[in-house]
């Protein structure tokens, strides 16, 4: 069977809207506080929308192929980065994170997406999806001050879902694209 590997379903950004979300993060580690955030590396910027864990690798095209079937049906939208926030609340922070929308389009791919994990055969979602762009993750639960940052405000389109393999390493993690599922059409192998 081969072994393991740890993977997700998500959503890579357009160049401009990556471009975007690290000038917004890179205004914030300036601020005090901003050293106490692990943030994440530029080319990792990602909106998951269903973390599998550690899966075999015989499971990816049955999972791409079910997903791929949830999807067919999707419209391609576009997402917008709006303002940094915490997350998963002001009052309990552990992310830094960006607003992303439109809510509804992303909560219905989320859906989507695992109603194709789950007739896979793999488990679904362990907690509702929430809509967040992880920009860094808190140290010690303070968050900087982004009061007078301005929101990202960049566009990224939708067209597709990315499934992941995720390799850590000592710079953290790394990620290799293993299927690409278009909305509203059919699997799209990664080439090797």
């Amino acid at each position: 069977m081969g072994a393991r590997i740890r993977s997700f379903l998500a959503i890579e950004l357009a160049p401009a809207a990556r471009d975007a979300a690290v000038a917004a993060a890179d205004a914030l580690r300036a601020r005090p506080g901003g050293e106490h955030v692990r943030w994440v590396r530029p080319e990792n910027l990602h909106v998951t929308l269903h973390f599998l864990g550690s899966i075999h690798p015989d499971r990816v095209s049955v999972l791409a192929d079910q997903v791929g079937r949830e999807t067919a049906s999707r419209e391609t939208f576009s997402l917008h980065l709006g303002a940094l926030r915490a997350f998963p609340s002001a009052r309990r922070p552990r992310v830094v994170s960006i607003e992303i929308g439109p809510e509804p389009e992303l909560v219905e791919l989320a859906a989507a997406v695992s109603r194709g994990v789950v007739a896979s055969g793999l488990p679904g979602a362990e907690r509702p999806f929430r809509p967040h762009l992880t920009l860094g993750r808190l140290r010690d639960g303070r968050f900087p001050d982004a009061s007078d940052l301005p929101d990202a405000d960049a566009d990224s389109a939708v067209t597709e879902v990315v499934l992941l393999e995720s390799t850590l390493g000592r710079g953290g993690s790394s990620y290799t694209p293993l299927e690409r599922i278009p909305l509203g059409g059919a699997i799209t192998p990664n080439p090797a």
